[in-house]
């Protein structure tokens, strides 16, 4: 009977031994869980920054590379002048009574102001060519992103040039459409057009120069020379 005690006690004393053990077994399980758990913050912490770095790297270079394209063409596009518009134009030969007998030179042209064209070959340009021509500044935006994305998706794309930039296309770059030659010339044309001829000219000038610079085959440049070489008539009086 006094042995049973004793063992009782003993037994006790080891689950009380045990306890504390088992609570520390625990207490540094969970702290290195804890710890575990923080590394892992600290390391997706350091990977997030890292990222955010990079990106913020690569947008300033990003910006940096916008501008100086930017800058560039700025820098490379040519002066608009309308004394270059019609740097060829040719020579009118007259006889001793005054009446004209021949032309001679590069270009035969006859230029027109816009007050003598019809209003259905107006018309009939503005819906062919540009038909929000009276309300944008230079570049059709809706139209060139439209285009640009064609052109992305490999379908074509072509008809992003408005009036204006046809002006500066034809006589003052390039038709250039391939490669980055054909990017430069694009927004060099974008540049000239809302810069150089939409802010120092009216649009009726500017209907002006397009009809005025064109070639329009048969040796006519011009709508007036085309109009007398095609119909026998002035441009005034197309309907």
């Amino acid at each position: 009977e006094n042995k049973r005690p004793k063992k009782e006690k003993k037994k006790k004393e080891k689950t009380k031994k045990e306890k504390p053990r088992k609570e520390t077994e625990n207490i540094k399980k969970s702290s290195k869980k804890d710890n575990v758990k923080k590394v892992k913050q600290k390391k997706k912490k350091s990977v997030f920054k890292i990222i955010l770095i990079i990106m913020f790297i690569l947008c300033i270079i990003g910006l940096l590379g916008i501008g100086a394209f930017f800058g560039y063409i700025i820098y490379t596009a040519p002066e608009f002048t309308e004394q270059n518009l019609y740097n060829k134009e040719a020579t009118f030969l007259y006889d001793i009574d005054g009446e004209e007998f021949a032309k001679i030179g590069t270009e035969i042209r006859q230029k027109v102001k816009y007050e003598d064209l019809s209003e259905s070959l107006i018309d009939a340009i503005i819906a062919a060519e540009d038909s929000r021509f009276f309300q944008h500044s230079g570049v059709d935006l809706p139209r060139f992103i439209k285009a640009s994305i064609s052109q992305v998706l490999g379908k074509g794309g072509g008809g992003a040039s408005t009036l204006t930039m046809q002006d500066s296309k034809n006589s003052f770059t390039s038709t250039e459409d391939e490669g980055i030659k054909g990017i430069i010339r694009k927004f060099s044309d974008i540049y000239i057009s809302v810069f150089k001829i939409e802010t120092h000219y009216t649009k009726e000038q500017i209907i002006e120069f397009y009809v005025n610079s064109n070639y329009l085959g048969g040796g006519a440049h011009g709508v007036e020379q085309a109009s007398l070489n095609y119909f026998g008539k002035s441009a005034k009086d197309l309907n």
